[in-house]
């Protein structure tokens, strides 16, 4: 009998896990099956501007080193389904370096959202999103990468990283 009620506390401690950020996974795949205007950011983290606001130079305090809107209703879906799928694979595993290379910009309904995101500390950043800031892993990296270079823009490079 002990070993069930140990096998059942750590089946729903798992399931935990991966149910956390729920809400989160599902107004992403919402956001990834609707029309909308997208248009994906490649920043620059060392250059971070305190307080500053939203220009055509800086996103949300970080240099734009270029940024394209994509038209294409299956990229959007990608970029959208990447993120909800790496905040689905997230195990409440975080660290606190946020320096973003990657930002999304979603017009949706009459409203804005921003995603900032950071892939080093797995941490994304939200303005105007009701699920606020949430926790990714590493996966969508490479879908946003492949995405900006198919769109002629640079890719910030890492800085101090090993193994990656």
């Amino acid at each position: 009998m002990r070993a069930f009620v140990a096998l059942l506390i750590l089946s729903l401690v798992a399931c935990g896990k991966h149910t956390k950020q729920a809400p989160v996974v599902a107004a992403l795949e919402k956001l990834a099956n609707a029309p909308s205007k997208v248009v994906l950011y490649s920043l620059n983290p060392e250059n971070h501007h305190d307080n500053d606001p939203y220009t055509d130079t800086v996103f949300h305090g970080y240099d734009i080193l270029g940024k394209a809107e994509i038209t294409d209703r299956s990229e959007q879906r990608a970029l959208l389904q990447a993120l909800a799928h790496g905040a689905s694979e997230n195990d409440d595993h975080a660290m606190a370096c946020f320096n973003p290379r990657h930002a999304l910009h979603i017009e949706q309904g009459g409203r804005s959202i921003d995603f900032t995101i950071c892939f080093e500390c797995l941490q994304v950043e939200t303005r105007g999103f009701d699920q606020g800031g949430f926790l990714t892993n590493a996966s969508p990296e490479p879908t946003f990468d492949e995405s900006l270079r198919s769109h002629h823009l640079p890719v910030a490079p890492k800085r101090g990283l090993t193994n990656r």
